[in-house]
């Protein structure tokens, strides 16, 4: 048996054990145990310099099959990044690779499966800047567009400049600034494209060209109350969701010809769509091509 120390956290478990799953435990307990070495009730001592969260969840879920069970099972943001940060620092790549799984279900590389929610869910505003850091950690960026996006649109920009409490919430430099342009871009440009699938002064084949356009219009009129963003104001702008076709329901034409609702419709998609593909550019990101190539690698 062996002692191990995380933070103030005593762990004891067979040697044999983790040197069979983690090359990196194999190669640290291979070395000889000198002779004045710390040892409790008669096992040696070893000092991880990890958190005792992360090596607590870890160390479940490589003894108890239950405890982090593959996709689709549910789970928690802390034990996904326990466990991916763990297993990608040990390697250990049967979890390393289901915690992608799970971490990629919420933070997906289509817009098809944006908004499926995934088996995990932010249970904090911190839980998304965390998603960036994870994925910067374990060079997982095909997780970071759709990561950043729900940094952009779900934290109050001083908390995406200054961090939240707690040493892991902190953006580097680099992604504070990518954020906060990002943040702009999506509350003007993008905004402005999503909202004008709303509205098309003539649409062919319309059953009904004087109502119709009346109700386009009002329809996007109403949309611009969504950018009101008021001076000071550091809530996320709350038209950033309309990624998401749930949240842009209540805003969907609907007193209008079958016609030109079809139309709606279907602007309204390629107007997110557009705005899916642009986010790998807006932040400064490799083509989605690029990295969905990286995802199959990670995954394979």
């Amino acid at each position: 048996m062996q002692n191990y120390i995380a933070e103030t956290t005593l762990f004891r478990i067979s040697r044999d054990f983790l040197a069979l799953r983690s090359p990196i435990f194999g190669d640290m307990l291979s070395i000889p145990t000198p002779e004045n070495a710390e040892t409790m009730e008669g096992c040696p001592i070893v000092r991880l310099p990890d958190s005792a969260n992360d090596i607590t969840y870890f160390l479940k879920a490589l003894l108890y099959s239950e405890f982090f069970e593959p996709f689709p099972a549910p789970t928690s943001f802390p034990i996904i990044a326990g466990v991916l940060r763990m297993s990608h620092k040990y390697e250990v790549d049967v979890l390393r690779k289901r915690a992608l799984i799970h971490f990629a279900s919420r933070l997906p590389t289509t817009l098809q499966n944006w908004g499926t929610w995934g088996t995990w869910s932010p249970e904090i505003s911190s839980h998304y800047l965390e998603a960036i850091l994870l994925a910067r950690q374990t060079s997982a960026l095909w997780i970071l567009p759709a990561a950043c996006y729900s940094v952009c649109s779900r934290v109050e920009i001083g908390n995406i400049i200054i961090g939240l409490d707690g040493h892991r919430d902190s953006l580097k430099s680099t992604d504070v600034v990518t954020c906060a342009r990002g943040v702009r871009y999506l509350d003007t440009t993008a905004t402005s494209k999503i909202f004008d699938s709303l509205w098309s002064r003539t649409i062919s084949g319309c059953e009904n060209p004087l109502r119709c356009a009346e109700e386009r219009r009002a329809k996007r009129l109403e949309a611009e109350i969504f950018r009101a963003f008021e001076l000071g104001d550091v809530r996320p702008p709350p038209n950033l969701h309309f990624l998401e076709a749930r949240h842009f329901e209540h805003l969907v034409v609907t007193a209008v010809c079958r016609v030109c609702k079809s139309h709606s419709e279907a602007a309204n998609q390629a107007a997110r769509q557009s705005l899916w593909d642009r986010l790998p550019e807006l932040f400064n990101l490799p083509p989605w091509a690029e990295l969905e190539q990286m995802k199959a690698e990670a995954l394979k």
